[in-house]
């Protein structure tokens, strides 16, 4: 989740198809089995070279769930599960009673589209950290694979607040060295960039459930590579572009439209066009997980500049000292290679589904 909608004049809940009206994919497929590669690429017998998890809120922008989609297509990366984190009770896209449950039914409609079977999801807390900091199914889930045997790298891909994230560090700071954050959120840091007109100072993914970024960032040891929330905004994408790939996906592609076409919709309903882009803000989390090198595996077309890891004040402004573990924060990202391969890995699924 990377944006804060504005308050229609009158309620406009973003779209959501009933089951009835979820886009079904014609045929199955295993997650990690990737049958629309040539059979010479498929691998069979190599082990996807790096582990994800993926930490999202599914009920708010629908950026998460292009991100998901992305995510379970890419070639080497195995998604070992899926974290549906909340929205907070007073936030403008949360339109039920509960925002994992409406999560939830979101991934579980993307997972329909796509035909992909195997993807297990494991639910957060409706409550922030501050009023629930125990154990979740989503935080032991994290825990369990971060001490698993397995040499290959795990990333805890965060598009949402860190609420999960912050309830397994608490439960087991071990976790520190066996996984690395990658966190979509926080605000800009001074000298570097500035906050967008109009938009609070307080960044959106933060303001979710600020104590838990407080934890993660002030009382753990934690592996993290930020995506601020300048950088991420630069994820724009025109939206004939976006039509023209979701065109060609098939019932993933008709399923993404319309949840994209419920936010334009919520927007219009409060007097404003919502102009020509969207931000897919979420997406880079593929990028820096999953689009790496061959060889000194990297996310080597995206710029960083490494910094002790800052540490948060209570309004989420940044704190510099010297004696933290150092933190990648990423200062540019590469937009042609991420949603390059993301519209060819889309078409190619729906081609294959489609034969």
């Amino acid at each position: 989740m990377t944006a804060e909608p504005a308050a229609p004049t009158t309620p406009t809940t973003p779209t959501t198809p009933t089951a009835s009206a979820v886009p079904t994919a014609p045929r199955t497929w295993a997650h990690g089995t990737r049958p629309w590669l040539p059979e010479a690429d498929r691998l069979e017998g190599v082990r996807p070279r790096t582990r994800v998890i993926v930490d999202n809120d599914f009920a708010g922008d629908p950026d998460d769930l292009f991100q998901l989609a992305h995510h379970l297509l890419v070639e080497g990366t195995e998604v070992r599960g899926v974290v549906v984190s909340r929205l907070r009770e007073d936030d403008a896209w949360n339109r039920t009673g509960s925002s994992i449950r409406a999560g939830r039914e979101r991934v579980e409609g993307l997972l329909a589209a796509m035909g992909v079977t195997g993807v297990d999801l494991y639910d957060g807390d409706d409550r922030g950290f501050d009023a629930h900091g125990g154990p979740t199914d989503a935080s032991r889930f994290i825990v369990a694979e971060a001490m698993r045997d397995d040499d290959r790298p795990l990333y805890l891909v965060a598009g949402g607040s860190l609420g999960d994230v912050a309830r397994a560090f608490k439960a087991e700071p071990a976790i520190a060295d066996r996984l690395t954050l990658i966190w979509i959120g926080g605000s800009e840091h001074a000298g570097l960039a500035y906050v967008p007109e109009g938009a609070s100072a307080l960044e959106y993914n933060m303001a979710l459930d600020i104590a838990s970024a407080l934890y993660v960032f002030n009382e753990t040891d934690a592996r993290v590579w930020q995506m601020p929330r300048d950088v991420y905004r630069s994820a724009a994408v025109s939206l004939p572009v976006i039509r023209r790939g979701c065109a060609a996906a098939g019932a993933l592609g008709g399923y993404l439209l319309a949840q994209l076409g419920g936010v334009r919709s919520m927007v219009a309903g409060a007097g404003m066009h919502p102009g020509a882009t969207y931000v897919l803000g979420d997406q880079p989390l593929v990028l820096l997980s999953s689009l790496q090198t061959t060889f000194e595996p990297d996310a080597a077309s995206s710029y960083y500049d490494l910094i002790p890891r800052p540490r948060l004040a209570p309004d989420g402004t940044y704190r510099y000292p010297q004696d933290t573990r150092p933190m990648r924060r990423y200062r540019r990202i590469d937009n042609n290679l991420l949603f390059d391969d993301m519209f060819a890995s889309f078409a190619a699924l729906a081609d294959w589904l489609e034969e």
